[in-house]
């Protein structure tokens, strides 16, 4: 398993902790992709994953504007409204995430 794949699956899990439902992985519109499409309350929001691995990387460093502008672009073609960015940091002793909501 890709270092991204296990941080998807930190996020999916994450999230459904949370009382969050995971409508579907790595959902392909054109050439971009949408790691995750979850429900939360009645809402469909499009999740981006960015993993490091060790504590200190700063995941989220590398959702730049370009990636940001993709993501927004492929969740409207499928009307959804919300872009989530969820940042984990995959340790010796787990995993550090953090949700980052409404990115884009």
């Amino acid at each position: 398993m890709s270092v991204g794949s296990a941080g998807e699956v930190v996020a999916a899990r994450f999230l459904e902790r949370r009382g969050a439902d995971v409508v579907d992985h790595n959902v392909r519109v054109g050439r971009d992709e949408i790691d995750l499409i979850v429900r939360i309350d009645d809402q469909l929001v499009a999740v981006e994953v960015k993993t490091g691995l060790g504590p200190g990387t700063r995941p989220w460093e590398n959702f730049d504007d370009d990636k940001a502008d993709r993501i927004r672009r492929a969740a409207d073609s499928l009307s959804i409204r919300r872009v989530d960015l969820i940042a984990v940091e995959m340790g010796v002793d787990g995993a550090v995430v953090r949700w980052l909501p409404g990115v884009a």
